[in-house]
C-alpha cells in the first residue's frame, strides 16, 4: 500500500469545502497537521481569489474623472466614498495615469517603490511600457496618448488599486458616510500617510495625526461629490461585447454569417461588417486603408482566398489597421486547401503582440464539417452561428486591457482540454479534444501521466505537460517524461523563473500570468488567466484512484497546497523581472504625496 501511495503523485484523497476565504497568512501548525493527517488538499473555494482585474472590461464615461467615478461605483462604493477616493487622486496626480514627479513615484495615486514596480510590470505586460517613460510624466501628458491606450493604462491602474491587498483599505473606506471622511480614510490606509507597521492600527477619522494635505483632499472630494453624485453608472456593457466598437473585415464566409454576427453582437452595425466573396488578403488591406471609421477592435476574417500568406502580409495588415487597435485574426480551413502556414503565422503574431488574438475557426470546423453548407468552405445556418460565436469569444476574451486576459492557442486549448467548471472526484470523463490529445501524445511517445480505470491522462502532470507542449508555450516541456517532482526539476534545469522570493515564501498572486506553473507536494497545476466561459483562473487535473479528476477549472489555493507553500515558475522569456515578495518589499512604505 505504501508503494501505491508513493506512486501517486497527484493524489487528492479527500476534499473539504471551506466556507471562509483563503488564508491571508500561513495557517497555524494544528491546521496544517490536520491537513496532512487527513490527506486533505487545501484549496480556495472561490477558485480565483479575485486575483486578476475588475469585473469591468471597458471604461464608461467621456473623461478620466467620469471613467474613474463609474469604475468605483461599479465596484460597489457609494458616491461619498468614491468622491473621497478621487479626491486623493486629484491631490496625488491631478488624475493623470502616467504622472510622475520623479523616477520614484508613478500613476494616479503615485505608487512608490515596490508598489510602483508591480504596477509598471503590469503596464509593460500589456505592451504599454513606453508610456511609463519620462516624456509622459508631466501634467497634461495624457493628451498625447492615444485614447485606446490611455483607457488600457487607466483600467490597469484602477484594477491595481482594487486588487493590491497589502492592507484592506476598502473595508475602512466603505464604512465612511461623507466625502471628507472617505478621503481621510483612503489617505491613511491606501496612501499610508502615517508611520508604523500598519496604518490601519493608527487610523481614527479626525483624531490624532494631522494627515498630509488633508484639507486639499477633503475639498477635492467635496467638489467631486457635488459634480457627480447620483450620476454613476451601473455595470455598463462594453463596446466590444455588444459590437458597438467593432469592425469586421471578411470574405464569403463572413458574408454568409452576417445575420449571425448581427445577432451575436446586438449593437454591431451592418455597415461595420465589410465583407465580399472572393476577397484576397491584399485586397482587404486596400479596403482598410480607405476606411474612414475603423473601430478600436478589428476582426480580420480573411486568408481563405490567400493560402500562402507571409510574415510581410501579416505586418502589412497590422500597419493598415493600426498598431493601436485590438486585432483578431480568424484561422482558415477548408476541405480542399491546407492553411497551416497561414494559421501558424496568426498564432505567432498573437504570441508576440498583446493587442492581437486568434479566433480559431479552423479548430471548430475541422472537427464538425456538418456545419458546412457546401461540404467545402461555406457555412450553413448552424455553421454561421458557430463562426459568429468563435469571433465573439475571441474578441471578448482577449482585449488584454488589464494585463490578465490571455489569447491565442493557449486559451483555446484550455477551453478544449479542461471542463469549464469544477467537478467533485472521482470524475474521469475527459473533454473529447483532450482525449484525442492524450491518444496522440501516447502515439508520439510523449508523457501523459497516469491512467484511472484504463482512462489515460487523468493526471495533474500529464495535463500540464500536454497543454504546455501543444499550446506552444514550451514544446519541449518535460521532455524527460517525468512526474510532478521531475517536472519541477525540469523547469529549474531550464532556468524558469521562480516567482516566489524563495521556495518557502508565499507568492505575490498579483504577478501571476497565464502559463505560470505551480508545484506543491506532488501536485502541479497551471495559471490560465481570465478566459470567458472558464470559471477559474487555474486549470488542473488529479491522479487518484478514489478522487481522480480529468482536467477542469481548478480550485487550488495559489498560495498553499497540502499544507506547504505553492512554488510558481515562469518560462524565462516571459519574465521581465524576477518574482518578488511584494508584501516584504513595500511594508512601512508610503505611496508618496
Amino acid at each position: 500500500m505504501k508503494k501505491i501511495i508513493k506512486f501517486i503523485t497527484c493524489i487528492l484523497s479527500s476534499i473539504v469545502l471551506i466556507a471562509q476565504p483563503a488564508f491571508a497568512t500561513i495557517p497555524d501548525d494544528d491546521i496544517l497537521d490536520m491537513f496532512n493527517i487527513n490527506g486533505i488538499y487545501y484549496y480556495n473555494p472561490s477558485g480565483s481569489d479575485d486575483l486578476c482585474g475588475s469585473t469591468a472590461t471597458k471604461l464608461s464615461g467621456d473623461s478620466i474623472e467620469e471613467k474613474m467615478w463609474n469604475f468605483y461605483i461599479d465596484e460597489g462604493f457609494t458616491d461619498a466614498q468614491v468622491a473621497g477616493i478621487l479626491g486623493n487622486g486629484m491631490a496625488e496626480s491631478g488624475l493623470e495615469p502616467t504622472r510622475a514627479g520623479n523616477s520614484s513615484y508613478f500613476g494616479l495615486y503615485q505608487w512608490g517603490l515596490g508598489r510602483k514596480v508591480q504596477l509598471v510590470e503590469k503596464i509593460e505586460a500589456a505592451g504599454l511600457g513606453k508610456y511609463t517613460q519620462p516624456e509622459y510624466w508631466g501634467a497634461g501628458a495624457s493628451k498625447n496618448i492615444p485614447a485606446d491606450d490611455l483607457d488600457k493604462i487607466l483600467l490597469i491602474e484602477l484594477d491595481f488599486s482594487i486588487h493590491e491587498n497589502d492592507w484592506d483599505w476598502q473595508t475602512e473606506v466603505r464604512k465612511q458616510t461623507t466625502p471628507e471622511a472617505a478621503a481621510e480614510a483612503f489617505l491613511a490606509i491606501f496612501e499610508r500617510a502615517v508611520n508604523g507597521d500598519s496604518p490601519i492600527l493608527y487610523y481614527t477619522p479626525y483624531i490624532g495625526l494631522y494627515y498630509q494635505a488633508t484639507d486639499k483632499r477633503r475639498n477635492f472630494a467635496k467638489e467631486l461629490y457635488e459634480k457627480y453624485s447620483g450620476k454613476g453608472s451601473t455595470k455598463s456593457v462594453s463596446g466590444t461585447e455588444n459590437g458597438k466598437n467593432l469592425t469586421i473585415i471578411g470574405d464569403s464566409i463572413t458574408v454568409g454569417s452576417t445575420s449571425a454576427l448581427l445577432k451575436q453582437f446586438p449593437e454591431l452595425e451592418e455597415k461595420n461588417i465589410e465583407a465580399k466573396s472572393g476577397r484576397r488578403w491584399d485586397e482587404a488591406i486596400e479596403v482598410v486603408k480607405n476606411m474612414t471609421d475603423i473601430k478600436d477592435n478589428v476582426v480580420f476574417a480573411l486568408g481563405a482566398n490567400s493560402p500562402s500568406l507571409t510574415a510581410k502580409d501579416i505586418e502589412d495588415a497590422i500597419k493598415a489597421i493600426g498598431e493601436d487597435k485590438n486585432i483578431t485574426f480568424v484561422t482558415d480551413w477548408s476541405t480542399k486547401n491546407d492553411y497551416k502556414s497561414n494559421n501558424d503565422l496568426f498564432f505567432e503574431y498573437a504570441k508576440k503582440n498583446s493587442n492581437i488574438v486568434v479566433a480559431d475557426w479552423a479548430s471548430i470546423i475541422s472537427k464538425n464539417t456538418s456545419l458546412l453548407g457546401d461540404g467545402y468552405i461555406h457555412v450553413n445556418a448552424e455553421g454561421a452561428k458557430e463562426f459568429a460565436k468563435v469571433i465573439y469569444d475571441a474578441v471578448n476574451g482577449n482585449v488584454n486591457s488589464n494585463g490578465c486576459s490571455v489569447g491565442g492557442e493557449f486559451a483555446e486549448l484550455v477551453k478544449a482540454y479542461a471542463w469549464p467548471d469544477w467537478h467533485d472526484g472521482p470524475y474521469i470523463e475527459r473533454m473529447p479534444e483532450y482525449a484525442n490529445a492524450v491518444t496522440q501524445s501516447i502515439s508520439e511517445g510523449r508523457y501523459v501521466g497516469g491512467s484511472i480505470n484504463g482512462v489515460p491522462g487523468i493526471d495533474c502532470g500529464g495535463f500540464v505537460t500536454i497543454l504546455t507542449q501543444n499550446s506552444g508555450l514550451e514544446p519541449n516541456y518535460n521532455d524527460t517524461k517525468g512526474n510532478t517532482d521531475t517536472q519541477e526539476a525540469w523547469v529549474k534545469d531550464h532556468n524558469w523563473t521562480l516567482l516566489n522570493s524563495s521556495p518557502t515564501t508565499a507568492v505575490d498572486t498579483s504577478i501571476l500570468q497565464a502559463g505560470d506553473i505551480a508545484f506543491s507536494s506532488g501536485h502541479t497545476f497551471i495559471y490560465v488567466g481570465e478566459i470567458p466561459g472558464f470559471n477559474s483562473t487555474i486549470a488542473s487535473a488529479s491522479y487518484s484512484f478514489s478522487q481522480g479528476r480529468a482536467p477542469m477549472a481548478g480550485l487550488e489555493d495559489p498560495i498553499f497546497g497540502n499544507g506547504v507553500i505553492v512554488r510558481w515558475y515562469r518560462k524565462p522569456e516571459f519574465s521581465s523581472k524576477n518574482g518578488t515578495n511584494y508584501k516584504q518589499n513595500v511594508q512601512n512604505l508610503t505611496a508618496g504625496d
